[in-house]
C-alpha cells in the first residue's frame, strides 16, 4: 500500500498563511463595515443638524413704530386691524409666510385690512418683483399689494427680514411685530400665528412679539442675480 509523503514544508507554511489570511479577511469585514455605518450616521446627524439651525435662524429683532404711521394710508374704521407684511420677492422661505397669511385673513374675515409690501429695488433685474410671492399675494382675498420701492416703507416701520408682520388696533396702537411661522419654510401653528389670532379674537395675547424666519430685505446695492438668504 502507498503511502502518501508529507507535503514539503514550504508547502505547509503557505497554506496557513493563506487560512490565516482568509480568517482576517472575514474578521475584518465586521469591523470595516461598521465603521463605513458609523461614518455614515455622524454624517446624517451632521446634515440635519445644518439643516435645523439653518430653519430655526431668525433674522435681526425689529422695532416698528407705537402708532400706525399716517403716511400709509391704511384704512380705518371703529373695527379695523391693520396687518402690514414684508416680503423679499425670492425668498422661498416666506412661501410659509404667505400660507399662514392665508390661513389669518379668512379666520379675521372684515376685521383685518391687510396691506403686502414686496421689497423692489429701482435696479433688480427683469421679473424680480413680479415673482411667485407677487402673485400669491394678489389671490390672497381682500389683501393689497405694493412694491416697496427701495424699501422705503420697510424701513420707515423698522423690517429687516422677509416675513416680518405688524399688527395695529383700531386706535392705531402697535400690538404685534414679527413673523408667523415656527422656522424658515414651516407651516402650522406658530407662536406668532397664535398671538394674533388672540389679539383679534379678544383684543388679548400672551406675546406682542417672535422671531422671523426669513431672507434679508437687502440694500438695493446687494441686488444679484442669486437666491437671497
Amino acid at each position: 500500500m502507498d503511502v502518501l509523503d508529507d507535503p514539503p514544508p514550504s508547502v505547509a507554511v503557505s497554506a496557513r498563511e493563506s487560512t490565516q489570511v482568509g480568517l482576517i479577511h472575514r474578521v475584518g469585514r465586521p469591523g470595516v463595515l461598521a465603521c463605513l455605518v458609523g461614518a455614515w450616521l455622524v454624517a446624517c446627524i451632521a446634515g440635519v443638524s445644518l439643516l435645523w439651525r439653518y430653519a430655526s435662524d431668525a433674522g435681526e429683532r425689529a422695532v416698528p413704530p407705537a402708532r400706525l404711521p399716517e403716511s400709509l394710508g391704511m384704512p380705518r374704521g371703529a373695527s379695523d386691524w391693520s396687518l402690514l407684511v414684508f416680503l423679499h420677492p425670492q425668498c422661498t422661505c416666506s412661501r410659509a409666510t404667505l400660507t399662514e397669511l392665508g390661513k389669518l385673513v379668512h379666520f379675521a374675515e372684515a376685521r383685518l385690512a391687510t396691506r403686502v409690501y414686496i421689497w423692489a429695488p429701482r435696479e433688480a433685474p427683469e421679473g424680480f418683483v413680479q415673482s411667485e410671492l407677487w402673485e400669491r399675494s394678489r389671490a390672497l382675498p381682500g389683501v393689497e399689494v405694493l412694491a416697496d420701492v427701495d424699501g422705503k416703507v420697510a424701513r420707515e416701520l423698522g423690517a429687516l427680514t422677509s416675513g416680518h408682520v405688524v399688527l395695529y388696533a383700531p386706535d392705531g396702537t402697535e400690538r404685534f411685530s414679527g413673523g408667523i411661522t415656527s422656522a424658515r419654510g414651516h407651516e402650522g401653528d406658530s407662536p406668532g400665528g397664535l398671538a394674533l389670532r388672540a389679539l383679534l379674537s379678544s383684543g388679548e395675547a400672551e406675546r406682542s412679539a417672535s422671531p422671523v424666519f426669513g431672507c434679508a430685505l437687502k440694500t438695493p446695492s446687494q441686488v444679484t442675480g442669486a437666491s437671497p438668504r
